[in-house]
């Protein structure tokens, strides 16, 4: 039922999420009432440097159930890095690990997964794995077959049972959500002033949407909701070329800047660099971010359209820069006034494992 902390964890690992700096000062005290989400398809914090990942055998195997009342993983799974967090409540401390993602997908990830949380808790001191587990994947994770559509950087998940084989592997079935749904849920929980309609709008690589309404993280019935790479501007949405990412991706992303800023001065800098450019006064680079904005801005007044959230979070490499930020608010003044409330992600690069953290204790 909406409310319900089924661990006793949120609290304890609210102020260990201060504590860590993941939150500001100001978050540290009492858990936020945090209403459940739907069932799934299904000190400083210590972190280790990425390297890539070895070859892993395929074997799935039962593993011991850790005790629910005891540590808790957040996962999220991108398409180049894979972050997991343990909360040991024992000690009340965060464990932190980040590894490359598996380029082979399929079960080469949900294997590395597991080994991944094994080793957290390992490092914890656990005579098992860990209860609850909550993890954040690109794409679509379909409640019924447990495929996840729409990740074309986690080859072969699509066409397996992704929480079925984390079962099998953990001995728990872990809740599996879209990364920016899971931002949202975090958001959500851990703010101080939680509370209200929500939608999160990740812009790095890509672009995604997650919501939370009623209390509830939102996905539709077949996961897709959120898909607003798809929203028809930005470039032309009949074109075939722009089916795989979508016409609002091909030009709010990281990709779509570097493209955009090539086309206007035939420069093939970074992202990084062209915002870097922009602050400098170049006038191609402040075009671009100007266009990012514009677009931006009409895709929350699209959502907010449909659903009509009490604020929008820019979250993700692209949407949590101050300047992103200050382009969009600024379109969205000239036709919208101050009648949006819009602000950057709390949790940075972090939004989306916190949000797995939220999960894992509030499922």
């Amino acid at each position: 039922m909406p409310g319900t902390d089924r661990t006793g964890l949120a609290g304890p690992l609210r102020r260990a999420l201060a504590e860590a700096g993941w939150l500001p000062p100001t978050g540290v005290g009492p858990a936020p009432s945090a209403p459940t989400p739907p069932e799934a398809a299904a000190g400083p914090v210590p972190r280790e440097d990425v390297a890539p990942a070895a070859p892993r055998e395929d074997t799935a195997r039962p593993v011991p159930r850790g005790d629910t009342a005891g540590p808790v993983v957040g996962v999220d799974l991108g398409g180049t890095k894979l972050h997991a967090v343990l909360y040991d409540p024992a000690r009340h401390r965060l464990l932190d690990r980040v590894e490359r993602t598996d380029p082979r997908g399929g079960t080469a990830v949900t294997s590395q997964i597991a080994e991944l949380v094994a080793s957290l808790a390992a490092a914890a001191g656990s005579t098992g794995l860990p209860a609850r587990v909550a993890i954040g994947c690109p794409g679509a994770p379909d409640p019924v077959s447990g495929a996840v559509g729409h990740a074309p950087n986690i080859p072969g998940w699509d066409r397996m049972d992704v929480p079925g084989d984390l079962e099998s592997r953990l001995g728990t079935r872990p809740l599996v959500h879209n990364d920016a749904n899971l931002a949202a849920w975090g958001e959500h929980v851990w703010q101080p002033d939680g509370g209200g309609d929500l939608a999160f709008v990740a812009v790095g690589t890509g672009v995604g949407l997650g919501l939370v309404l009623d209390g509830r993280m939102y996905a539709g019935s077949r996961g897709l909701a959120g898909e607003v790479a798809d929203l028809p501007f930005g470039a032309d949405p009949f074109d075939p070329a722009n089916l795989v990412h979508g016409p609002l991706e091909q030009r709010v992303s990281g990709r779509g800047i570097e493209r955009r800023y090539h086309e206007l001065t035939g420069r093939r800098w970074t992202a990084p660099e062209v915002f870097a450019a922009a602050n400098d006064g170049d006038e191609a680079a402040a075009r671009v971010l100007d266009e990012l904005g514009r677009l931006l801005a009409l895709a929350l007044r699209a959502v907010r359209a449909i659903v009509d959230p009490a604020v929008f979070v820019l979250g993700g490499g692209i949407g949590a820069r101050p300047e992103t930020l200050a382009a969009t608010r600024r379109w969205l003044t000239v036709t919208e006034g101050a009648s949006l409330q819009v602000r950057t992600s709390t949790f940075g690069a972090r939004a989306a494992v916190a949000g797995a953290l939220a999960a894992a204790v509030t499922a």
